[in-house]
């Protein structure tokens, strides 16, 4: 139970990413699916699961399940080959392959074994390629090798985490320690105890092959022939694409440039057409004053003479007819 949730755990915390904002960009695209047999499920990040068939991608993030008579092999963004055995689950965690320093390959197994011909991220990064297992990390030295989990409960073998190498070498560490694994070895972190790593007298002959397995084997050599030659045209189109998008942002922002400088100018061009507008405006405002203020004169002194006249008939009325009653 405790292992089952180690390896649902991180496919809910990449399905929750997944629905955010941080994590709205496409993740990086892993593989394609060359073979597919049996009972073979992909999980995305949101843990919605899926059938595939050949052609179709793999992405970074996403988790694979394979049955008793699943099988999958998938031709690897950085020329690098995996063929996932039955009874696996296991999980893409990161993956990026343009070519370049920042390349990475990281899986984690829970469950079961997948053979894997590393790409260029295992010969020119490889402190970038790992596969966790719940008891150990496991690096490569650019290798054809197969890690495999055993669980608890299993009929298979003493629990706990294996590498096995076919060509070139590896690694399996743990907070207890590292031990190196050359071609034709194996080594073993038990699921239990102190989990020193060792490296084993023999392969287990849990490690079976396949019906495929002619075929897995004739890859390392295929791959590794034109190695060079993919990435450093993968470096080439990933630069293309970068520089593609700098010209982008370079003209946009020349745009923006020249948006901002021709409102500057318009507003310069409208300022003194407003301050004459202005002034007009202003010296209608004070020639209607000064006109309204005439008229007011005017009037009043229309007015006057009527009050004069008035004014002298009162003064002399009311004395006449005064005098008049004497």
């Amino acid at each position: 139970m405790r292992l089952l949730l180690a390896f649902l755990l991180p496919l809910v915390c990449l399905g929750a990413a997944a629905q955010s904002p941080q994590q709205s960009a496409t993740p990086n695209l892993a593989g394609k699916v060359e073979l597919v047999e049996g009972d073979v499920t992909v999980h995305d990040r949101a843990k919605k699961p899926r059938k595939v068939a050949v052609g179709d991608t793999i992405l970074e993030g996403e988790g694979i399940v394979t049955g008793k008579d699943g099988e999958l092999h998938l031709n690897m963004e950085d020329g690098g080959f995996i063929a996932v055995r039955p009874n696996t689950k296991m999980r893409i965690v990161a993956y990026q392959a343009q070519g370049d320093e920042g390349d990475k390959g990281v899986f984690s197994l829970l469950q079961g074994t997948f053979r894997s011909v590393t790409g260029w991220i295992g010969r020119f990064n490889p402190r970038s390629y790992q596969v966790r297992t719940p008891t150990a990390t496991i690096g490569v030295r650019g290798t054809d090798h197969e890690p495999l989990v055993i669980p608890q409960g299993s009929k298979e073998g003493e629990p706990g985490s294996y590498d096995k190498v076919n060509v070139g070498g590896s690694f399996i560490q743990t907070q207890h320690g590292s031990v190196d694994v050359k071609p034709n070895q194996a080594a073993f972190v038990p699921l239990h105890g102190r989990p020193v790593p060792r490296v084993l007298p023999q392969v287990p002959q849990f490690f079976r092959a396949t019906r495929h397995e002619a075929i897995i084997a004739a890859r390392h050599d295929a791959i590794h022939k034109v190695l060079d030659q993919r990435r450093d045209e993968r470096r080439k189109v990933f630069q293309e694409k970068k520089s593609l998008l700098e010209k982008q942002k370079t003209e946009r922002q020349k745009l923006q440039q020249d948006r901002k400088r021709q409102w500057q100018e318009n507003r310069q061009k409208r300022q003194p057409e407003q301050g004459l507008h202005q002034r007009e405006d202003r010296e209608k405002r004070q020639a209607g004053a000064e006109e309204r203020r005439k008229r007011i004169e005017d009037r009043r002194e229309m007015r006057q003479p009527e009050r004069d006249g008035r004014g002298r008939d009162r003064d002399h009325g009311p004395r006449g007819g005064g005098r008049g009653r004497d």
